[in-house]
């Protein structure tokens, strides 16, 4: 905690429906992203993700952009904004190009320490989607697995260096960002907040947003490889049913996160990359 420093209140305007995808795939998983079982459970099959576009085109939702749902002109009042994570190389190769062919444009986050890796995005990837109209932030720099249990030095480290990093790349401010590992706490927001960025997305399945030190804190509703079209498009239109749901298993799933810190992470790691073998 930073002591003093803590300002948080709900905003109740422009909640948005945020739904966030990772890689998506033509082949093997570790093809793009972080390799190993953990990593792939986010992975799309190319052809799995096209029926997820579609699917969320048939609901009427039409997906915005941060600088859209800040606009006092936005007609939809519960808007929607699809975001990616990692910054993995299917977001320059497959990705931008599924999205554009809706006319739509997405969020990419990109965990700067692996640009320019193998499986992931280059500095020239990076520049090119944000020529071709999407939005580049900063998903951390080393993306650390429990981000919640990390210091304010460190906090304020991974947000401030990866926000340096990409805004070189760009030659303009990154203002965005998105928690990894789905761990998240009121000290992330703080550290974001100072070092500079205005928008910060969590995994946090509610359609709330917060204010954090002027921050915009929102949450977002995860896809997984295995997600049924028919939860995606419940989420997409806004069902309440639907977002209670999420909500409720997410709560399950802290609690057990929690109690098992980093024993749950260990085991989970083992049991997911055992079976990841089997891809190989």
């Amino acid at each position: 905690m930073y002591p003093g420093m803590l300002m948080e209140r709900e905003v109740t305007a422009a909640m948005p429906r945020v739904l966030t995808y990772h890689d998506v795939v033509e082949e093997h998983p570790d093809a793009s992203g972080f390799p190993g079982g953990g990593p792939a459970l986010y992975k799309l099959p190319a052809r799995v993700f096209a029926r997820h576009l579609d699917a969320i085109a048939a609901t009427a939702a039409s997906p915005i952009l941060l600088p859209q749902l800040r606009s006092s002109h936005v007609d939809d009042a519960t808007p929607l904004l699809i975001t990616f994570d990692d910054g993995g190389v299917s977001a320059a190769n497959i990705i931008a190009d599924a999205l554009e062919r809706k006319g739509w444009r997405g969020h990419f986050f990109v965990t700067t320490d692996y640009i320019g890796r193998k499986g992931f995005m280059t500095s020239a990837q990076i520049r090119d989607l944000t020529s071709r109209g999407h939005i580049i932030g900063t998903h951390s720099c080393s993306h650390p697995r429990r981000m919640s249990a990390c210091s304010p030095q460190i906090l304020r480290d991974e947000w401030h260096r990866s926000r340096m990093v990409l805004s070189e790349i760009l030659d303009k401010p990154v203002t965005a960002g998105s928690v990894p590992g789905g761990y998240y706490s009121e000290n992330i927001a703080i550290a974001a907040a100072a070092s500079g960025l205005t928008d910060l997305f969590t995994s946090e399945p509610t359609t709330r947003m917060t204010m954090v030190n002027g921050l915009r804190v929102y949450g977002r509703f995860s896809i997984y490889r295995r997600t049924p079209l028919t939860k995606v498009t419940a989420i997409a239109s806004g069902r309440r049913l639907a977002i209670v749901r999420e909500a409720v298993a997410w709560e399950l799933k802290k609690a057990i996160k929690l109690a098992g810190g980093e024993t749950y992470l260990k085991l989970r790691k083992l049991i997911l990359d055992r079976q990841h073998r089997y891809l190989l």
